[in-house]
């Protein structure tokens, strides 16, 4: 059920106490240290536009722009940041969030100019070969001013004993830049739908 709803609230985005005060206006910040593999680089910046209040049902967000500014988004005050690597062509960044839940944003070298077709395709022969499986699949979603189309990949993990992962990743293209937006997840992922589906509404890509 918590899958199944999850791909409803994604699909849909077509249409907490002691956290710390955000930084100063264009201040370059790290909200959390923990995860941060070089301090000496600004990996985010601050981008007021994008801060939102807590609600009864989201944490509250602040705006952070990703990637010098390619990528901008809201993120809830606590996520914080696993790992980053800006190197041109493989530039991705990793947050872990304490409601058990990895999200994930990587920049593909595909052109802008493909179909999306030629583009999902690509895409899906690279997940059949490493052994994993859709369970859903080209669902049309949008971020902020990008659009995209979404999927439910399970994937074994061997280990002693295996075990299963979910994950929603999320073809997103814009005119100028194609991402690909993980979220690695438990099997059940009804107590995060909001905190997941506002994070991807509240993207923009340029």
């Amino acid at each position: 059920m918590g899958l199944f709803l999850f791909v409803v609230a994604v699909a849909g985005t077509l249409g907490c106490g002691g956290s710390p005060l955000a930084p100063s206006q264009d201040e370059v910040f790290y909200l959390h240290e923990r995860g941060v593999i070089d301090k000496r680089f600004s990996w985010e910046r601050y981008f007021p536009p994008l801060d939102r209040d807590a609600t009864q049902r989201l944490p509250r967000r602040v705006g952070v722009a990703l990637f010098n500014g390619d990528v901008r988004m809201s993120r809830p005050i606590d996520w914080y940041l696993r790992t980053a690597d800006y190197t041109p062509e493989r530039r991705m960044v990793s947050y872990q969030s304490p409601r058990q839940f990895i999200f994930n944003i990587y920049e593909r070298t595909d052109p802008v100019e493909v179909s999306w077709d030629t583009l999902l395709e690509r895409y899906e022969e690279k997940v059949k070969s490493t052994g994993s499986t859709f369970l859903s699949g080209r669902v049309p979603v949008a971020t902020a001013n990008a659009q995209g189309r979404s999927y439910l990949v399970k994937s074994l993990v061997a280990a002693k004993p295996n075990y299963e992962t979910f994950a929603h990743e999320v073809m997103v293209r814009s005119n100028r830049r194609i991402m690909l937006v993980q979220i690695v997840h438990p099997e059940n992922v009804e107590a995060t739908v909001d905190e997941i589906t506002a994070a991807l509404r509240s993207m923009r890509v340029y």
